[in-house]
């Protein structure tokens, strides 16, 4: 029994991702990662180009950042806010230099 106790304790801590933490700037017209600082380039033109949850924002786990299928996290993100009329929004960092056109 005191081992179904202690495995029944450990699967719940395993499920925790760790994501990397992102830091909301200028009011959320800027995130921040490291070194690498992104600002707000549109709303999301497309939802397939949402990939897997890279981070969350200020340790908010509603706050949520994604991958852009098909581009480096180091150039391009999508941020979410897990409310109620929420909107997925894209962001470039401030070293990227071409706009794909599938955003623009």
């Amino acid at each position: 029994m005191v081992i179904i106790f202690l495995l029944m304790g450990l699967f719940p801590s395993c499920a925790d991702k760790e994501y990397e933490n992102f830091h909301e700037l200028n009011n959320g017209s800027k995130l921040q990662r490291g070194s690498i600082t992104y600002t707000f380039y549109s709303a999301l033109p497309k939802d397939s180009l949402r990939g897997k949850q890279i981070g969350i924002v200020d340790g908010n786990k509603k706050h949520k950042v994604f991958e852009v299928n098909g581009f480096s996290s180091d150039e391009w993100i999508i941020e979410y806010y897990d409310v109620i009329m929420s909107v997925y929004n894209l962001y470039k960092a401030d070293t990227a230099t071409e706009i794909p056109d599938e955003f623009k």
